[in-house]
């Protein structure tokens, strides 16, 4: 690997560049325009060298590819992706046929092909009261699964700082810190950045 081609993949995380190579590789927090959060975990790679997975969106494709093997679709990995799916849905309500995303979800999708077919927690759901985030957004919070995209977008892309997460464990949650709405005229693009049924349209309901 030359020395330029080196630079220059130092700049691209892993999972940029396994996706550039058509490979399908699973992930929630991640977006090419904001920056990293490592939220998610479902990202996991296997590194050849390591004694453990990393997550790929974390860590820059030349560092990982410069003297190690790196498998994407392992057994490890495999089933380190089946124990982060059913931790992400050990809380997610199950109402996907009334779901506003059910049909275009990404957690609905990947779980088909990357999650775990058995149950082992019958516990009660966590529930989250919803935020009144103005005339446009519309939150059923008990769905999100906390990948901040939209808490990022708010700040990196709108430029205000309306939007975070607050709460630690099991008690974090998305929102305002005061009782307040979205004021940034860019707000109604949380909703398209949002991979589960947890920011939608208030239009679409007729609410």
């Amino acid at each position: 690997m030359s020395k330029t081609n080196l630079t220059t993949l130092n700049k691209v995380s892993l999972l940029a560049y396994l996706i550039n190579l058509g490979i399908s590789v699973p992930h929630y927090c991640y977006h090419n325009n904001l920056s990293i959060a490592g939220n998610c975990r479902m990202c996991i790679v296997e590194m050849g060298k390591m004694n453990k997975p990393i997550v790929a969106c974390a860590v820059s494709a030349g560092t990982s590819l410069f003297n190690h093997e790196i498998y994407h679709n392992s057994g490890l990995v495999k089933k380190a992706r089946e124990n982060v799916m059913e931790f992400l849905l050990l809380n997610h309500p199950l109402d996907c046929p009334i779901c506003d995303q059910g049909g275009e979800c990404d957690l609905q999708d990947q779980s088909l092909f990357f999650g775990f077919t058995k149950r082992r927690f019958y516990k009660f759901k966590r529930i989250v009261s919803d935020k009144n985030l103005g005339p446009i957004v519309r939150t059923v919070m008990t769905r999100c699964i906390h990948c901040t995209r939209c808490v990022r977008f708010s700040a990196e892309i709108a430029g205000v700082e309306e939007l975070g997460v607050f709460g630690r464990g099991n008690d974090s949650e998305i929102g305002t810190y005061v009782n307040k709405v979205l004021l940034s005229e860019l707000s109604g693009n949380v909703i398209d950045l949002c991979p589960v049924g947890n920011i939608t349209r208030k239009s679409y309901k007729g609410i």
